[in-house]
């Protein structure tokens, strides 16, 4: 193994090491406003970030990159939290919509208010533009890795 490869595999390491931390802090943020898990502070940020207000929970697994299992069980202890509504989608009844109820906006102003001062203190050894390459790198390795899952997936699946 060269160097180059020996980099590689250290970076990966290392993307597998700030991942885990960052879901701890992030589990912790979401635990002290009433969630159960680091994945309902993203759908909770998705919908509100969607630009009709409400997903399908088919666009909310793609986006959040986990199963319709997961998805499904996420969005239901939200609902009975009572920080989204799901219905049937009139156009295609196969699908189940989601919304975010004021409750789950209030969470979500709490969360992203937590979340900015955590990310204030993570990012604190980078200046603007180090964080701005920092960002754009990593954007270029998701849409890589996405590419290449896609292409690995039998068209029929």
């Amino acid at each position: 193994m060269d160097q180059i490869d020996e980099l590689r595999k250290d970076i990966i390491l290392d993307i597998y090491r700030a991942s885990n931390l960052l879901e701890r802090v992030g589990r912790g943020i979401a635990i002290q406003h009433g969630l159960t898990s680091i994945q309902q502070w993203f759908i909770i940020g998705t919908l509100f970030r969607s630009p009709e207000g409400q997903l399908t929970l088919k666009e909310l697994s793609e986006n959040i990159l986990v199963t319709k299992q997961n998805m499904t069980g996420m969005v239901r202890r939200l609902e009975q939290a009572g920080h989204i509504v799901t219905w049937k989608d009139p156009a295609d009844r196969r699908s189940t919509r989601a919304r975010l109820t004021e409750s789950g906006k209030q969470v979500f102003h709490d969360l992203r208010n937590s979340g900015v001062s955590s990310n204030v203190r993570s990012f604190s050894f980078l200046n603007d533009e180090e964080t701005r390459s920092f960002a754009l790198m990593l954007e270029r390795l998701v849409s890589e890795l996405q590419q290449l899952e896609a292409a690995d997936k039998p068209e029929h699946a």
